[in-house]
């Protein structure tokens, strides 16, 4: 019997059976319609707006929730083609589709009308019946550029929901007033709206949407494979979904044994390279600037905007649309950095410290922190250059280790000093010596972070 890719449809998820976490939103979803409330759902392209509207209808997901939904009729609307059509076309469609859901549920003794009066006569009729009606309206952010539905169509929804009729649930990418045409900037509209974002998975939901899907289709990841998706894949469910696509028709292809890593990275790579350019271009530059900024730091304790710099790939999309190295820093600042060694304060505060990995409790290392995070990988990588047995001051494969030794990590001893300990005939003898010993410091560093890159991205 072959085996199916349960990862293979990355589209708007319409199987309950992949629809995986947000637990706590739905929850909070669920209670606001209870109360006949309405609600902004905002996030980035793909991180599962529309999944996560194709959901609320389902009455096996709503019973983990809450238990008083039986009366609740869900409609969802799909509005991406909906940029160059009219307040008409909407309310044509959106009655169509009440009307079709209603049924499911009630008789209607319904005469037809037309346009905003059909609409306003459906949701009359259901009210009056004991049913409340929930419009899903996806890419909403199409109805509210497009000038053709005017201050009155928006005046209109809000005052049928105000009167309890409907409770609206939108999907945008966007705040409602940020994305509105201009006429519409200060319709009161957008203030009947509870926001809800719509971002990262959290770790365990992640790792349910890897793992389950997985073992029910008979071919389940490891725990080291779990792990490696998620590293490069982020929190983002649908990066995730184009890894765990690639990773499972490797096995497949391997019989479920060890996988080419490196080959699953570049397709997945390629795959999403277009769509992480799309979400790009589509961040204000304040994101922007702080996604590069991001992108610079390896094993961050605490991301900024996890659905995207959680995943490696992203970071490493970032790093190469502009050119962005990981480890920047002169030697120059490396002998500023040897000269404050001994002060947490002044070494945080010096160009090296710009390097480090968030180090704080929070992600947001104080000044002190940074320097005793800068004094550790200085240490580490001095502790790499010692040569063999026990040290020794005449021993020459410790002498570099020595330079730096006497002079920045233990004695802090005088240059004039060092030369004469160590032997050196003259004193410019030594400063070339010192020089060398920097130049292997410096070249130990970069090894370590391109080792940290490694560990990160393979």
């Amino acid at each position: 019997m072959s085996l199916s890719n349960p990862y293979i449809n990355t589209n708007t998820l319409r199987d309950q059976n992949m629809f995986f976490g947000r637990r706590a939103l739905l929850r909070r979803i669920y209670e606001r319609l209870i109360s006949k409330q309405c609600i902004s759902l905002i996030g980035l392209q793909h991180v599962g707006k529309s999944s996560l509207l194709h959901a609320l209808p389902l009455r096996e997901l709503q019973g983990n929730f809450a238990d008083s939904l039986e009366k609740h009729i869900f409609v969802l609307l799909d509005l991406r083609e909906y940029s160059q059509k009219s307040s008409d076309d909407f309310f044509e469609a959106v009655s169509r589709r009440i009307l079709a859901q209603a049924r499911k549920y009630l008789n209607l003794d319904h005469e037809s009308e037309e346009g905003a009066d059909e609409f306003f006569a459906l949701l009359t009729e259901i009210q009056e019946q004991g049913f409340h009606t929930v419009l899903l309206m996806d890419a909403f952010d199409n109805v509210a550029r497009n000038s053709r539905f005017s201050w009155e169509f928006f005046s209109f929804l809000r005052s049928q929901a105000t009167l309890g009729r409907v409770s609206y649930v939108t999907a945008t990418t966007a705040p409602l007033q940020k994305i509105c045409h201009t006429d519409i900037e200060d319709s009161p509209f957008f203030n009947i709206f509870a926001v809800q974002d719509v971002g990262a998975l959290d770790l365990e939901e992640a790792r349910e949407l890897v793992r389950h899907p997985s073992q029910k289709a008979g071919l389940a990841f490891t725990s080291d494979e779990i792990d490696w998706i998620i590293k490069l894949a982020g929190l983002h469910p649908f990066f995730i979904q184009q890894v765990c696509n690639y990773f499972f028709e490797e096995k497949l292809l391997h019989n479920g044994t060890k996988v080419d890593r490196k080959h699953i990275k570049n397709q997945a790579y390629r795959a999403l390279e277009p769509h992480f350019n799309d979400i790009w271009e589509r961040l204000p530059s304040d994101k922007q600037d702080l996604l590069k900024d991001e992108a610079r730091v390896v094993n961050k304790q605490k991301r900024e905007i996890p659905e995207l710099s959680e995943s490696s790939l992203f970071r490493l999309f970032v790093r190469d649309k502009f050119k962005i190295y990981l480890f920047h820093m002169t030697k120059e600042a490396l002998e500023e950095a040897l000269g404050k060694l001994n002060d947490p304060k002044k070494l945080g505060a010096c160009e090296l410290a710009n390097i480090v990995s968030s180090g704080g409790p929070q992600g947001t290392p104080t000044v002190v922190e940074k320097g005793l995070l800068v004094r550790k990988m200085l240490n580490e990588a001095f502790e790499r250059m010692h040569g063999t047995g026990v040290r020794q001051d005449g021993a020459s494969d410790w002498l570099l280790y020595n330079i730096l030794y006497y002079r920045y990590f233990k004695h802090h001893m005088k240059n004039e000093q060092i030369s004469a300990r160590l032997q050196f005939t003259s004193l410019r003898q030594f400063f070339r010596e010192r020089t060398k010993a920097i130049d292997a410091l410096f070249t130990i560093l970069l090894e370590m972070e391109n080792t940290n890159l490694t560990s990160e991205e393979e």
